[in-house]
């Protein structure tokens, strides 16, 4: 029996995910000592291609842990 209950699963997914993928994004700035939002005290195109690797790396690992298995 369907109980309507897909969209809220998907829902709560969701969220997780996003709220691990800015986790392990601040974890790995962290860790490089690398600022979360710009600063203008490095290259800002260097700053964009950091973020947007970590993003990466992130949605990867999410992609494992929560969504393939």
């Amino acid at each position: 029996m369907m109980t309507g209950t897909l969209n809220k699963h998907l829902a709560e997914i969701d969220k997780t995910a996003n709220e691990r993928v800015n986790e392990i994004i601040n974890e790995m700035a962290k860790n490089e000592n690398i600022p979360i939002h710009y600063d203008g005290k490095m290259n800002q195109l260097e700053w964009v291609r950091l973020m947007n690797n970590y993003k990466h790396c992130a949605e990867e690992n999410i992609y494992f842990e929560l969504i393939y298995c």
